[in-house]
């Protein structure tokens, strides 16, 4: 048997009838890069932590407040602004926590997209507001002791950023905390 260099079979390109006669489906891929944040504050009575969240997907599905980075806005800024815009709530960015990439499947004008979105995360402290959803992206939004939060995340990679913030709240110096909440 004889092998030369470089005579690797080919794949059919996309578009192209496969073996099995059939028409790939057109396709296209885009990123997205979005910021949001871990919001904490004490709960009333020195009880411990509550965290923001978000329920979207007709409430099926609870997540971080995030969104999309606008041309020209650092991403301290969004994380601040979609915190705002989607639940209603002020809150200040006191840490970077790092960022997380995922990949999901959508369909655009019939062609299949593969969307790879970055999202960086902020430790953020809460200031002032009542929760109120934006009406046209989330179903609902309220505070939830940690214990509660960690359960009710939808994603993996949420809870282990909700983790990594805890850790990055108790590392704050009592100057930098946010104001306790009051009810």
């Amino acid at each position: 048997m004889r092998y030369s260099i470089g005579s690797r079979r080919r794949k059919p390109k996309r578009g192209i009838a496969g073996g099995n006669g059939t028409q790939a489906q057109p396709q296209s891929r885009r990123r997205v890069t979005s910021a949001g944040g871990v919001v904490l504050r004490e709960r009333s009575g020195g009880k411990g932590l509550e965290v923001l969240l978000i329920a979207i997907k007709d409430g099926r599905v609870w997540s971080l407040p995030k969104g999309q980075v606008e041309p020209g806005e650092r991403y301290t800024q969004t994380a601040v602004r979609e915190v705002r815009e989607e639940t209603g709530i002020e809150a200040r960015v006191l840490a970077p926590l790092g960022s997380i990439r995922y990949h999901f499947t959508v369909r655009d004008d019939g062609i299949q997209t593969t969307v790879t979105k970055e999202v960086h995360h902020f430790l953020m402290g809460y200031v002032g507001g009542r929760p109120q959803p934006q009406k046209e992206e989330v179903d609902g939004v309220d505070w939830f002791p940690v214990p509660e939060a960690l359960k009710r995340l939808s994603h993996q990679n949420e809870r282990d950023a909700v983790l990594k913030a805890l850790a990055c709240w108790e590392m704050q110096t009592p100057t930098a905390a946010p104001p306790q909440h009051r009810s």
